[in-house]
């Protein structure tokens, strides 16, 4: 039987990938800019792996006419 805080780093971690896929949709809505600014709970170790999911999701969020243009 796993301890309680042994699933914490993978909780983080989806916490992490749910705030930046919330920050991008936020975006692709345009209810929120385009901000690069990684929000103040994020802990300093995870600044790049939330930089990386952000980026990753703002690529999925896009409206189908960027997508069409890129492929043509």
């Amino acid at each position: 039987m796993a301890k309680l805080g042994d699933y914490t780093p993978q909780i983080i971690d989806k916490a992490i990938d749910f705030i930046a896929s919330s920050q991008a949709f936020r975006e692709y809505l345009a209810h929120q800019r385009k901000q690069d600014r990684v929000p103040d709970d994020i802990p300093t170790d995870k600044v790049e792996m939330y930089r990386e999911r952000l980026e990753y999701y703002r690529q999925l969020y896009r409206p189908a006419c960027v997508h069409e243009e890129e492929t043509e």
